[in-house]
């Protein structure tokens, strides 16, 4: 740095130290605006700028299903027979992969534990370029069916379970009964996403399709991967795949009406957050536009005081940057302080966000301050800097000399600099309340959510999960021997009211759909029959929902897989809507083979098992033993007459009694897992919120300084029309009628702005109106008042105006 710039700024440094109030008000401006911004601005690079951490990442692409029922844009997985003439036949799309999800019991070093387990083909790290951080992964020949059962374990599971062993790479374990040999451990934090999903588990192993498998067509639980061949693109990709499809659909008909997509993987992962991302940077910007506002304001209120140095440097033959260059170098010195200021609290901001978002918005987990955001957050202090420091220092470099060595007020420059500072108190406001409507529209829209019904009483619920092996219950058998031993015993615990299963636990997870035909519908095009949800449940299940009867009957105990027994199911009331007309459809058959029927029973209330932002979807109930040959997971809900976690303890001890190898997990209360479905609505709303807050605590300042600065501009004023009889009420409502100018048009312009702006966030509004009359008025009225209370100070000091000292004051 040249002497000369070093002296100026040493300059600015004394300059400022004589007047600690203004530096430090400014410093600390600085720093939220710019802690906010480059915090929000690693979340942008970490979701919306990195690519993906896999070998060319523009060439990945994911193959989805599209149904009648999903739509042009479905991301619906497809199943093994599919998959394998798809990857056979494609020549655009080059190492076509395959994913499933499952759960595993894992022998983890003497202790039984429930895993997530991910079952890949052997293809799949090899095209994504992936390599294990110790052994190998799984490979193409791990695929056959006469090769050694491999595992693969993911790097959190193996330091958690495993201690970090690095001797268990080679070992044999137990994996769902069976010897399985781990070969490999997966880099730290591996994941992939997925159609604006995160696919990452404890176990990976590979899948192996058995002949049955292959011989089906409409098990669909797939998720397709693959790398575009060498001079394709995402289109040719997507037509070659679409014409595949409709080869197969020639040979097996009942597969009309469904078609393939292909879409780039890194983008379709993005879609889900990319708005809500942009728009809250956005606010995050105004934070910092409002924040240089307001340290522009106090340099431009400084640079009045300043006026006599300004005029000796100009009265000397000071050029105009002559002039600037004492306010731009004290921007300067004021701008480095807040940035450094402002970085810390990035960090800290960006740790909290992290761990924020780590199980609500997975595609910025992970986050860091790297190089580039370092460099962005340099580069936008240096703007800053600029921005604060050009308007103050123009002006000061507009004195009069004379005027200001004859020591007169100018009023003049006075009255043009106090127009400056209530424009940009007016700006300041007006940003601000565009936050707070903002924030208050999602603050809306999120207790909208809090308040949807669930579709049964959750209170008093406690949830679980517990697996089992399956080479100790053969699928058929595991119901009658586990399941229905367990529910007795827990049934025996005390304050226990009702304890049931279901296999997809609801607000958790969701999605095991199949098409049915209703008795007297047309054989033909069965993908364009209604789509519906199935449930497994167990009879008692209902007892602990207390959903209500609408009609008909629960399930009994007397629906069994006695061959006597009649196939039944019990229904929700979205599929009486959807497919009855909201018509009673008790008795109502429906095929579940060629030639044989089942019977709705019952029509119960609904459950948003899609979570509280869906509907409703149309549902069946089965029974275990009527729908299911068995299983080796079983979710389990249970009814206390007390607090629900109280019983953990004993259940899990119930659950021992039947089976010791019998792995629990996931053990929470049915309020607690509603609220965690509610996580991005909450995190969004907890940025936004807090963005707004800042804002409006910023503009606030900004008004109550230019007040002051507005009533010590006034002194001789107030103080001869304190001599003329004038009362402190007259001189309170003057000094407030000013900020109520101020403020009113800050408010205008907030509001027109407001009604273009807030259009743009129907995404993360959840059904809430954007112009939602209630939320504008609350927001504009506290906006108001809040500015009002900042006029109390300023305006209760000029009302104390002495006259005599007043008068003397020139």
């Amino acid at each position: 740095m040249p002497k000369a710039a070093r002296g100026e700024l040493r300059s600015a440094v004394r300059s400022l130290a004589r007047t600690p109030s203004v530096a430090v008000s400014a410093i600390l401006c600085l720093a939220l605006g710019i802690g906010a911004t480059t915090a929000i601005a690693s979340a942008i690079n970490r979701a919306l700028l990195q690519p993906l951490p896999f070998r060319s990442p523009d060439d990945l692409v994911a193959a989805h299903r599209v149904t009648p029922q999903s739509g042009p844009q479905g991301t619906w997985p497809q199943s093994p027979a599919n998959y394998t003439d798809l990857a056979r036949m494609t020549k655009r799309i080059q190492s076509l992969s395959a994913i499933t999800f499952s759960t595993a019991l894992v022998d983890a070093g003497g202790e039984t534990v429930q895993a997530s387990q991910l079952l890949v083909t052997g293809g799949l790290f090899d095209m994504l370029g992936v390599r294990a951080a110790r052994g190998r992964l799984i490979a193409p020949d791990d695929d056959r069916l006469d090769h050694p059962l491999v595992a693969v374990l993911s790097d959190a599971f193996w330091r958690r379970r495993f201690g970090a062993d690095p001797a268990l790479v080679g070992r044999t374990i137990s994996v769902d009964g069976s010897p399985t040999t781990i070969v490999g451990i997966l880099p730290p934090d591996f994941r992939i996403p997925h159609g604006g999903n995160v696919i990452r588990g404890d176990v990976w192993t590979p899948v192996r399709f058995t002949p049955q498998q292959l011989a089906q067509r409409g098990n669909n639980s797939l998720l397709l991967l693959g790398r575009l061949a060498p001079g394709s693109t995402v289109q040719s990709a997507d037509a070659e795949l679409r014409g595949v499809f409709a080869r197969l659909i020639e040979t097996y008909p009942d597969l009309r009406g469904e078609n393939m997509r292909v879409a780039p993987l890194q983008s379709e992962n993005l879609q889900a957050v990319r708005k809500p991302l942009l728009l809250i940077f956005g606010a995050v910007f105004l934070v910092l536009l409002i924040a240089t506002t307001n340290v522009a304001a106090l340099l431009l209120a400084r640079g009045v005081h300043r006026r006599r140095e300004m005029a000796v440097r100009v009265a000397l033959g000071a050029s105009r940057w002559d002039a600037m260059r004492p306010v731009m170098a004290e921007s300067l010195a004021i701008t480095a302080v807040g940035a450094t200021l402002g970085m810390l609290l990035a960090m800290a901001g960006v740790r909290t966000i992290g761990s924020l978002a780590a199980a609500r918005v997975p595609q910025i987990a992970g986050l860091h301050v790297d190089a580039r955001i370092i460099a962005f957050a340099l580069a936008l202090a240096l703007l800053v800097a600029v921005a604060c420091g050009i308007a103050p220092a123009w002006r000061s470099a507009t004195v009069d000399p004379q005027d200001a060595l004859r020591g007169g007020r100018g009023g003049g420059a006075g009255r043009e600099q106090h127009r400056a500072l209530r424009s940009l108190v007016v700006g300041e406001i007006a940003l601000s309340l565009v936050l707070l409507i903002g924030a208050g529209l999602v603050l809306k829209a999120f207790a909208g959510l809090m308040q949807k019904d669930p579709g049964f009483e959750i209170s008093h619920v406690l949830t679980l999960s517990v697996t089992t092996s399956s080479a100790r219950y053969p699928n058929q058998t595991s119901t009658r021997a586990f399941l229905e031993p367990v529910l007795e015993a827990i049934d025996a615990i005390p304050n226990i009211e009702a304890a049931g299963s279901i296999n997809l636990v609801p607000y958790v997870n969701w999605g095991w759909n199949s098409n049915i035909r209703y008795e007297g519908l047309p054989a033909s095009e069965p993908t364009r029959w209604p789509l519906v949800e199935q449930r497994r449940v167990t009879p008692s299940f209902f007892a602990v929902t207390k959903q209500r009867l609408v009609s008909g009957r629960l399930l009994t105990a007397g629906d069994d897989d006695n061959p006597k027994a009649q196939p039944v199911v019990v229904v929700n009331e979205a599929l009486a809507r959807r497919d009855f007309k909201g018509a009673d459809p008790v008795g109502r058959r429906f095929y579940v083979s060629d030639t044989s029927f089942a019977t709705i029973v019952g029509v119960v209330s609904d459950i948003r098992n899609a979570g509280p932002i869906a509907d409703p979807q149309p549902e069946m109930y089965y029974t275990y033993r009527q729908a299911s040959p068995g299983s080796s997971r079983f979710p389990i809900m249970i009814r206390t007459r007390g607090d629900p976690t109280a019983v953990a303890s004993a259940v899990r001890r119930a659950i021992e009694s039947v089976d010791r190898t019998a792995a629990v997990a996931d053990v929470e209360t049915m309020s607690n897992i509603i609220t965690h479905s509610l996580g991005r609505p909450r995190f969004y709303f907890s940025l936004l919120g807090t963005f707004a807050a800042v804002a409006v605590i910023l503009s606030l300042a900004g008004l109550y300084g230019v007040l002051s600065y507005a009533v010590a501009q006034r002194t001789r004023e107030l103080g001869i029309r304190v001599a003329l009889g004038s009362s402190r009420g007259r001189l309170v409502r003057l000094v407030t009628g000013e900020g109520l100018g101020i403020v009113t048009v800050g408010v205008v312009i907030g509001l027109v702005a407001s009604a273009g702006l807030t259009r743009l966030m129907v995404s993360m509004l959840y059904g809430t109106s954007p112009l939602d009359r209630t939320t504008w008025v609350l927001a504009a009225g506290s906006m108001i008042l809040s500015a009002m209370l900042a006029t109390l100070v300023p305006a209760i000091r000029a009302s104390r105006a002495d006259p005599v000292i007043a008068m003397q004051a020139e």
